[in-house]
């Protein structure tokens, strides 16, 4: 899971939305009225707008491991028809996450989300990474855990699947590997294969070793002091990844 953002969409993309919206006057048409859209010509702008915005490689939001190919409304109809149009509730997300979270929507006390939506909530600020295995936690805080990283992990419980797990652990050893050889042999080349690396990181990793807990491991500690100028460079990427 890693953080984005969602940007905009065109004004007749917006209006078509709002008029599929105002159509939708129950749970039973808004459901009818959004299987509709998107098998029309009409949704694509929409489509592509979530496309750009996860990537080339159309990583999902959720898992960031399997290719994206369905919008999920991250507050389900079954729970709240009149977001059924709603841009901001649009997630692009491959098949498996959209189905193992499909109604499940859990809520704190006040009513809202503990499922945590990446495009208006930085994942670090409920997970951490075990680095050695790859797997997600949800943070500790004072005497619990955190809410909504307990909710995500249980309901999305596939970004924990080791396939995924796989994935994470490649790309902190690919972020060690290129440390080293900052370290090692310093110049520009070798601080291009670093910046590379955040470049192409679709697991959201680099947040996690330039502003979380990971700053605080020996290589990273290592280049921060003996390249700050590249190390601000780092953080700098991982601030836009």
């Amino acid at each position: 899971m890693r953080r984005i953002e969602r940007g905009a969409i065109p004004l007749q993309a917006r209006r078509e939305l709002y008029k599929r919206q105002n159509a939708a006057t129950s749970q039973e048409l808004a459901r009818d009225e959004w299987n509709k859209y998107r098998r029309s010509v009409k949704s694509k702008t929409v489509v592509d707008a979530l496309k750009s915005a996860v990537g080339v490689r159309q990583r999902c939001l959720y898992c960031c491991d399997s290719r994206s190919a369905d919008v999920d409304h991250f507050v389900p109809i079954a729970i709240d028809f009149t977001k059924a149009f709603r841009w901001a509730n649009f997630i692009w997300v491959c098949p498996e996450c959209n189905r193992r979270k499909g109604k499940r929507f859990p809520l704190d006390p006040s009513g809202a989300p503990l499922i945590i939506d990446p495009t208006r909530v930085d994942p670090w600020d409920h997970l951490i990474l075990d680095t050695t295995t790859g797997l997600l936690a949800p943070r500790f805080l004072d005497d619990d855990f955190d809410a909504m990283g307990e909710a995500t992990l249980d309901v999305l419980s596939c970004i924990n699947f080791e396939s995924v797990t796989e994935g994470r652990k490649r790309v902190v050893r690919r972020y060690y590997e290129a440390i080293d050889r900052v370290l090692e042999a310093s110049g520009p080349k070798a601080f291009a294969a670093l910046a590379r690396e955040v470049e192409e990181d679709e697991y959201g990793v680099s947040g996690w070793f330039a502003l979380r807990e990971g700053a605080s491991e020996d290589k990273f500690i290592q280049l921060r002091e003996s390249y700050p100028n590249c190390w601000r460079t780092f953080v700098r990427l991982a601030l836009r990844n």
